[in-house]
């Protein structure tokens, strides 16, 4: 069932800033294989385009992290459909760093401190949409 105010072509612009929201919402919350592979590979900054989506550095760009990366293209491209003709967005990038250097274990678990998930998105005007969502710890599996 679709809510009359998610239908196709009934949002303006202002809303890409909530759709940046949710997907650094959705990022954050399963990026735990991103996060070990930052702490392993010493590599503290990831970059997601979500558009297509392409995943550097090329140590991420793993089935595992593509599938997360898909599900936050699937999730943009929905969003997209939902916005006011002509309105589109252009670029969408996603960007996370680990703060690998802040590093917890205690025997079975591993945490990397401070994480900032950015997604910027860019409509057909040029505007910019910029979220920030920092997360204190995540769990870093292995």
């Amino acid at each position: 069932m679709q809510l009359d105010h998610l239908k196709r072509g009934h949002l303006g612009r202002r809303y890409i800033k909530s759709f940046a929201s949710g997907i650094a919402g959705s990022f954050s919350s399963a990026a735990n294989h991103y996060a070990w592979l930052a702490y392993q590979c010493k590599s503290p900054y990831v970059i997601v385009d979500l558009l297509s989506p392409k995943i550097h550095p090329a140590e991420f760009d793993i089935g595992r992290n593509r599938n997360l990366a898909n599900m936050c293209r699937r999730q943009l491209q929905r969003n997209i459909k939902s916005l006011s003709p002509p309105g589109s967005v252009t670029s969408a990038v996603l960007t996370a760093e680990f703060r690998i250097d802040d590093i917890h274990q205690d025997g079975q678990t591993t945490t990397v401190g401070e994480s900032i998930f950015t997604v910027t998105l860019v409509d057909d005007r040029g505007k910019e949409w910029r979220v920030e969502l920092k997360i204190e710890e995540i769990l870093a599996q292995g």
